[in-house]
């Protein structure tokens, strides 16, 4: 008898309109140098978890990015923005640190948004799979529009 294998998928971690990575407006992220994944264009300033995970890494003193790492060991980086490792002033405010585990869907970050693009940031922020662990086959999907915690992002198994 033959067991089709599950498949599992990472959310959205954001409200919004989810893009491929390749059209990303950096070429650390477009040209897929960390690792492949997706970029969500956000409607607003509220970064959710994408999957059940242990945070490994909170970039601090500015909170622009954050590491999952999944019981699969899949390795995810969520990065909010672009050149926002620059930021000299508190924008994010970051709702994890390291060790904390997560649920999908669970809050990471908020952040003002409109403050963000005042000061010439884009908000583009994207979900790189830094380590693909045991996952096998990963489908990603790139286009569309998306709501945190519901749609998915890619699939996995």
């Amino acid at each position: 008898m033959f067991f089709k294998k599950k498949t599992h998928s990472l959310k959205a971690f954001a409200d919004g309109q989810l893009l491929s990575i390749e059209k990303v407006n950096d070429d650390v992220f477009s040209k897929k140098m960390m690792g492949d994944g997706v970029a969500i264009q956000p409607k607003n300033g509220i970064v959710v978890s994408p999957c059940d995970g242990k945070i490994t890494v909170v970039f601090e003193p500015t909170y622009h990015a954050i590491g999952i790492t999944m019981d699969n060991q899949m390795e995810i980086l969520i990065h909010i923005g672009l050149d926002t490792v620059n930021l000299k002033e508190s924008i994010f405010d970051c709702k994890v640190k390291k060790g904390d585990k997560v649920s999908c869907g669970d809050t990471l970050v908020t952040y003002d948004m409109a403050k963000l693009k005042d000061m010439n940031y884009d908000t583009t922020t994207m979900c790189v799979i830094t380590s693909q662990g045991k996952a096998k086959d990963v489908k990603i999907i790139s286009e569309g529009e998306v709501k945190a915690a519901e749609n998915d992002i890619l699939t996995y198994q």
